[in-house]
């Protein structure tokens, strides 16, 4: 059936956000364990660039990977997707977070709550939705009509793990991540689904342009870069069309 690896994906954020937030109240009463998600963050941040090059070196045509990066960049920019996000990540802790707000300084608790459950959304979104996984999981299931969902399985493992680090460090917005998730991974999946002969001579070179935005964002959790991973986005897409001319 397809979806079903997507859905289950989304629930295994959500299970383990609450699971990560849970561990972040036992960190904090045993000093020792509290550098565990800084830890365990930076080794899911080496994986990361290892996947992302990895992922990257599979691609057939470099042009194609290079002229979607550069274009894709600069429609991003145009659009800033990632404010976007951040604003989304704001919104969402708005309506549903209730902050305990110090009365001497309430605009500084706001405002960590604010930072923390915007960082913790868009940190699980990017991780999650960017990458070669996502992107040629969800594209094999719809060609395939959802008979091949191994590397979503796959990748649901990872994104417990994802979450359950970020929601540590963070806190519970990333469990809103797996709307995004949901609906992101779906969308690649009926799109594949229903536009099968166009996709088969470019799903190689999608998944190369977004193997290089998993390198970058890996990086970016490292603190090595800062650069603006979601305004990279439209890249992944790009190859699409390029792939039919080049």
């Amino acid at each position: 059936m397809i979806l079903r690896a997507t859905i289950l994906n989304a629930l295994v954020v959500i299970i383990g956000s609450v699971l990560g937030n849970f561990l972040s109240k036992v960190f904090e009463k045993h000093p020792r364990l509290r550098d565990i998600p800084t830890s365990v963050m930076k080794a899911i941040s080496v994986v990361v660039i290892v996947i992302g090059i990895d992922g990257a070196l599979d691609s057939e045509k470099p042009i194609v990977l290079l002229i979607s990066l550069v274009i894709g960049t600069v429609i991003g920019s145009i659009i800033d997707i990632d404010g976007l996000f951040e604003k989304l990540g704001k919104s969402v802790e708005r309506r549903f977070v209730k902050n305990k707000v110090n009365p001497k300084h309430p605009e500084l608790t706001e405002g960590r709550a604010q930072k923390s459950f915007s960082k913790a959304f868009v940190s699980t979104a990017l991780t999650c939705c960017v990458g070669a996984l996502a992107i040629t999981g969800a594209l094999e299931s719809g060609l395939s009509g959802g008979a091949n969902q191994e590397l979503l399985y796959t990748k649901c493992v990872l994104d417990f793990v994802t979450a359950v680090v970020f929601s540590s460090a963070f806190g519970l917005g990333a469990a809103a991540a797996s709307v995004v998730i949901f609906l992101y991974q779906g969308i690649i999946e009926l799109c594949a689904s229903g536009l099968s002969v166009f996709l088969a001579g470019s799903i190689t070179e999608i998944s190369a342009v977004g193997s290089v935005i998993v390198c970058a964002l890996g990086l970016n959790m490292l603190g090595v870069t800062k650069i603006k991973i979601a305004n990279m986005l439209p890249a992944v897409f790009l190859p699409i069309l390029l792939c039919l001319f080049m």
